[in-house]
C-alpha cells in the first residue's frame, strides 16, 4: 500500500444507504413508480394496491 501510495479505503469501498430496489407498483395514468417502502403516495391512497403491481420477470 505503501509502494502505491494507496489507502485500506480505497481497496475496499464503502457501502451506503440501502440496495436499490425494482418498483412494485406503476401509476399507470402517469407512469410514476413505487417500491412499497416509505410512505404510501398519494395516488395510492385509498385505492387496492394489488390493481398497481407491476409484473415481475423471472
Amino acid at each position: 500500500m505503501r509502494e502505491y501510495n494507496i489507502s485500506a479505503q480505497e481497496l475496499v469501498p464503502r457501502r451506503l444507504g440501502r440496495p436499490p430496489v425494482p418498483p412494485r407498483y406503476r401509476n399507470p395514468v402517469t407512469g410514476q413508480t413505487w417500491t412499497g417502502w416509505g410512505q404510501r403516495p398519494a395516488w395510492l391512497v385509498g385505492k387496492d394496491s394489488r390493481e398497481f403491481l407491476v409484473a415481475r420477470s423471472t
